[in-house]
């Protein structure tokens, strides 16, 4: 056994012979970039190693990856700042505002989750019927006639009647899916007025989440963090080879679920409540984001035919999903579609009101994972589009995800090819987050310096292109204005990587609209989900062809509509039912196996397109 000490977290751990550091750094959940989960191909792993002796691979002086890396002796490594994750920046407001779509929804709050408080009859020796029966003949009454009552409340029960002269509060769950209700919890005297709820998104890279009044509706806080799952893999592939390894679901669906009780338990805090108030959870997610969340098995997911274990779940206490909460509290989950079209999906589309509305609609959630939803109210087909995970920093030299030090916005002057930027915090750069890197890309097409197969003019004289070790490449950052040490710069591998992304994208609208027998100029509007979605530049977008080049009005951006789906179904009892009829309305097409995306993918893999009457105001530099 070796101990090794990662700084600047200043945690200590023992290594058992033959461990490399970043396995070590896995289990105890300290992130280290591995953007290809630990395979040796990335080169992100990287550490300083400041003490001691090891034996692995070395990236640059000093520093080693760490997949490859074994301690020898005791050793100090210290962790780069491109590896660090800070909260802060998930909390920023975002670059756009939403362009419209403003709804209120000014409906009266009917939660699945409900209390009702009961003045039951005391027992005399003359009416001595039992307990149970005193609270069916008070909920019959009052129109609910069946229900089940699990076996805690049975031995709850008598106690919790007889401390407060049988005067209780019922918590009650109705399922609008079966149209049954649930006796999940019998409380001393009345507490209808402690009655809370929570919204959770659980995304790829991030986790969302909104504290609500169950009473009123109203938000009572709201939080975000990084999904710890990021220190065993970037993306979901990476992430669903990790979970089989032994324990790594378990460890996986552990480390989630530990940061969410940390995130309510802040939430209560800021609201001044208490756990104990927390009657719902509602969550959504993509599919393999919600599998490890359950601790289902996620390998089938990814084998064809990529079958899932489930797209519609029961209803799950929350103490048997390990959150410290009341017996009563209840999770439910956003109803899947298939693989790769999950709960986020569904919420979004819920949460942007498509199913309910004519206009003929692209629906677009920009992230770690690209889905897309074509059609209206008679009508919903998807598709999951495999851009891998270039828009939030992945497979890019020097990308990172969304942090203080990320680049998040590029102008180039046309005739000096100098670079002006902005960094997430305004602190020195650490490297290009996902809207720097389509905001790189399409300046560097607009002002010349790149061709439209994503090649460097190496004829132009400006010092800031030059051959590097990767090839040819563009220096954003010189070394000395970084906090990394080492000139940022974008490769000729970094566009192929953006191309191919923004392209699986766009041949993915294709395929959709095809497959209905329409075409991009159909569509009356676009909506852009997902947080990403809402920093990116909506001209630059469309310069590199990521978006369709149509009229500016028809794009809207939305924000987290997982999330607020989410909300939608905590809410509203008759919202959750609806999930699950988008759900089964959506017709999921296999972009893969359609006999003509390969062809409209090619022909992607350009800036901005082959055929330039797909994008008829970009303009295209001589």
């Amino acid at each position: 056994m070796a101990k090794v000490y990662f700084l600047p977290y200043e945690i200590e751990i023992e290594v058992p012979l033959g461990e490399t550091i970043l396995e070590a750094a896995m289990k105890y959940g300290i992130h280290i970039n591995a953007s290809c989960g630990g395979r040796g191909v990335c080169n992100k792993c990287k550490i300083l190693v400041e003490e001691g002796m090891v034996q692995g691979e070395i990236l640059e002086e000093g520093f080693y990856k760490a997949c490859t890396t074994v301690p020898i002796t005791d050793v100090v490594v210290r962790i780069p700042p491109e590896s660090l994750v800070d909260r802060v920046a998930l909390l920023r407001p975002p670059k756009t505002k939403p362009l419209a779509l403003i709804r209120k929804d000014r409906r009266e709050v009917d939660s699945p989750y409900f209390k009702m408080f009961a003045e039951l009859p005391v027992p005399t020796i003359h009416e001595n019927t039992s307990d149970l029966i005193r609270v069916k003949r008070f909920l019959e009454e009052r129109g609910i006639k069946n229900f089940e009552v699990p076996y805690y409340v049975l031995q709850k029960l008598p106690y919790a009647l007889r401390k407060t002269n049988f005067k209780v509060t019922l918590n009650l769950y109705h399922d609008p899916r079966t149209d049954k209700y649930y006796l999940v919890d019998v409380e001393e005297g009345n507490t209808t007025e402690n009655h809370l709820g929570v919204a959770i998104d659980i995304g790829t890279t991030t986790l969302s989440l909104e504290l609500l009044d169950l009473n009123t509706g109203e938000v009572l806080a709201h939080t975000s963090d990084y999904n710890p799952q990021i220190s065993y893999g970037e993306d979901v592939i990476s992430r669903i080879e990790f979970a089989r390894k032994k324990d790594g679901l378990k460890l996986l669906a552990s480390r989630v679920r530990e940061r969410l009780v940390f995130l309510m338990e802040e939430m209560v805090k800021t609201a001044h409540k208490n756990l104990t108030d927390i009657s719902l959870i509602s969550v959504a997610g993509n599919t393999v984001m919600t599998h490890l969340f359950l601790e289902l098995e996620p390998r089938f997911l990814r084998e064809y035919p990529y079958v899932p274990v489930t797209v519609e779940f029961p209803i799950f206490w929350a103490k048997d999903l390990e959150f410290p909460l009341k017996d009563g509290t209840i999770v439910q989950l956003s109803p899947c579609v298939a693989s790769y079209v999950g709960g986020d999906i569904t919420a979004g589309v819920l949460a942007s009101y498509i199913a309910q509305e004519e206009p003929l609609t692209l629906f677009i959630d920009l992230g770690t994972n690209g889905e897309i939803v074509i059609g209206n109210k008679d009508f919903l087909i998807s598709a999951a589009c495999s851009a891998g995970p270039a828009f939030e920093g992945g497979g890019i030299k020097h990308g990172v995800r969304a942090t203080s030090g990320a680049i998040e916005m590029i102008n180039l002057h046309p005739t000096t090819y100098e670079p002006m930027i902005l960094t997430i915090g305004r602190r020195r750069p650490i490297g290009i987050c996902g809207s720097g890197i389509i905001a790189l890309l399409a300046n560097l097409f607009m002002v010349g310096l790149m061709d439209q197969a994503g090649k460097y003019r190496r004829e132009l004289k400006t010092s800031r292109i030059r051959k590097g070790e990767d090839g040819w490449e563009y220096v954003v950052v010189w070394k000395e204005d970084t906090r990394v040490g080492h000139d940022i710069v974008f490769t000729e591998a970094d566009i192929e990587n953006v191309i191919r992304a923004k392209g699986a994208m766009f041949a993915g609208y294709q395929v959709l609209l095809e497959s209905i027998g329409l075409s991009l100029d159909n569509l009356d509007r676009i909506y852009l989900a997902g947080t990403f979605g809402s920093y990116i530049d909506l001209e630059e977008a469309i310069t590199i062809g990521l978006l369709p080049d149509l009229p500016r009005e028809k794009f809207y951006f939305l924000g987290n509509t997982s999330l607020q789906g989410a909300k939608k179904a905590l809410l509203y009892k008759e919202d959750y039912l609806e999930l699950h009829r988008i759900a089964r309305m959506m017709t999921h097409v296999e972009l893969s196996a359609h006999p003509k995306y390969m062809e409209y993918y090619i022909a992607t893999q350009f800036i901005p397109h082959t055929n330039l009457k797909f994008f008829p105001s970009v303009k295209i530099p001589r």
